[in-house]
């Protein structure tokens, strides 16, 4: 079985939208995001909990709407203590289960059933207004769903595992099903976006709010691992000669990424050399390591010498924001510190203004540029050295091909355009009053689902 805790995550704009469905296509690998780390297969005969207007919630349908309120409740309302991270899984746990208290399991309850209501209550409002779908659109929507069913299985995963991870828990014909409703919702909240035009200034103050979220800044690492693990038991025997072998080990990685620093941030360059089988470098009759690649740039260094497996291929270069994290915090950390300086000719560090650096070498242009100079990051197991070589911004950002509608911009609007959408149909439901109440409510149905997913925290 999966890990069983939730996985605290930044959360969505409230949506039935599993980001997979639409009313023309749909594929399985990203359902998961939407559905918590719970991996349950509810082994009840499928019935039915409540109705909405003469329409049926179905077990599996309030289990899938659970799991995400409670995913939704943990995201907003679980707080992280301090060292939480250095916590073993076993301390975090208790914590989790710490925090789901009987009154918040309660208010996940409610919450499912109040997300269930909606879900029917938007179908029966979108099929009234004429959004219900075409047969092709119903066949083409099931032969997809079946077509990425049976790949994954050709993939060896088990059909349990499919309908857990992929399904959110349903079976097959039960997710064609939720599949049919989700997206004649799609279809109708699409129409409804038409009406919607958020203005440029609405767009530009959504980003400024949070640009973490959006600007991605473009970081170039070269990382030296330090090949000595440095020891936890100070009461062990030979714990200063470990002691001291991690610190020689780190102050040779140090000295290494300085000498790094010290020749591309003046204009210079460095070069490779041949190594034997051993991994021992050839040396020439003098007794001088043999040149292999000679005045490489940055970028080439990285590719040749970085002990990142990854680097040979992106050159080290990642981009960063609060959603594409690097695994390093401490890096995530320096990406999220960069800003444009005031007239956007260089990158410099937040309340750290910086004139326009020259390299010593004029014919080197690399260093020349809108980029930072080199510098090094610490931590316990690697040396990085770094630099900052591009911010992608609400300014500068462009689509990435003539109408992907990928731009920042289009992001924000894409994400104003849904929020509107969901509040718009949550509030036609709204207006109907008690035409889209919960009726026949089967309450002892209700508790042993309940009891059943909360078993698992």
């Amino acid at each position: 079985m999966a890990d069983k805790r939730l996985k605290p995550k930044k959360k969505n704009t409230k949506s039935y939208d599993n980001k997979l469905i639409t009313w023309i296509s749909v594929g399985l690998g990203a359902f998961v995001a939407v559905v918590i780390a719970i991996v349950l297969i509810i082994t009840m005969t499928t019935g039915y909990i409540a109705k909405v207007d003469g329409l049926k919630i179905y077990d599996y349908e309030y289990t899938f709407f659970l799991q995400q309120a409670m995913y939704e409740l943990q995201d907003e309302k679980f707080e992280e203590p301090e060292g939480f991270s250095d916590m073993s899984t076993e301390e975090q746990d208790e914590l989790y289960k710490a925090f789901w208290t009987d009154e918040v399991k309660a208010e996940a309850a409610k919450n499912a059933l109040e997300d269930a209501r909606q879900f029917k209550a938007q179908y029966r409002l979108a099929r009234d207004k004429g959004y219900k779908l075409t047969s092709d659109e119903k066949n083409n929507l099931k032969a997809n769903i079946t077509q990425y069913y049976n790949q994954y299985i050709s993939y060896g995963y088990s059909a349990e595992l499919v309908e857990a991870y992929f399904l959110g828990g349903m079976s097959l014909s039960e997710y064609k099903d939720f599949a049919v409703i989700q997206s004649t919702i799609e279809k109708y909240k699409t129409a409804l976006k038409e009406d919607i035009n958020p203005s440029d200034d609405e767009l530009k103050a959504i980003y400024e709010e949070n640009p973490d979220d959006y600007r991605t800044v473009g970081v170039r690492k070269f990382k030296i691992a330090i090949d000595v693990t440095k020891p936890t038991d100070d009461q062990a025997e030979d714990y200063q000669t470990k002691l001291d072998a991690y610190n020689k080990a780190c102050d040779e990685a140090k000295k290494y990424a300085q000498e790094i620093i010290d020749t591309y941030n003046s204009g210079k360059t460095m070069n490779t050399y041949k190594k034997d089988s051993n991994g021992e470098y050839v040396l020439d009759d003098a007794g001088n390591k043999t040149v292999d690649k000679e005045a490489l740039s940055f970028v080439d260094y990285v590719k040749a010498e970085s002990d990142d497996s990854s680097s040979s291929s992106t050159g080290g270069l990642s981009e960063i924001n609060n959603n594409a994290k690097d695994a390093v915090e401490e890096i995530t950390d320096y990406a999220l510190s960069m800003i444009w300086n005031a007239d956007r000719t260089q990158i410099v560090k937040k309340d750290a203004e910086s004139e326009p650096k020259t390299a010593d070498n004029e014919e080197s242009t690399e260093e020349n540029t809108v980029m930072t100079d080199l510098e090094m990051i610490e931590t316990e197991t690697a040396i990085y050295v770094v630099r900052a070589e591009s911010i992608t911004d609400y300014e500068n950002s462009k689509e990435s091909e003539e109408g992907a509608a990928d731009s920042i911009k289009d992001v924000i609007k894409a994400e104003v355009l849904e929020e509107k959408a969901v509040e718009k149909l949550e509030a036609l439901v709204n207006e109907k009053g008690d035409d889209y109440k919960i009726t026949s409510k089967k309450t002892d149905e209700i508790e042993e689902l309940n009891k059943e997913i909360f078993s698992g925290i």
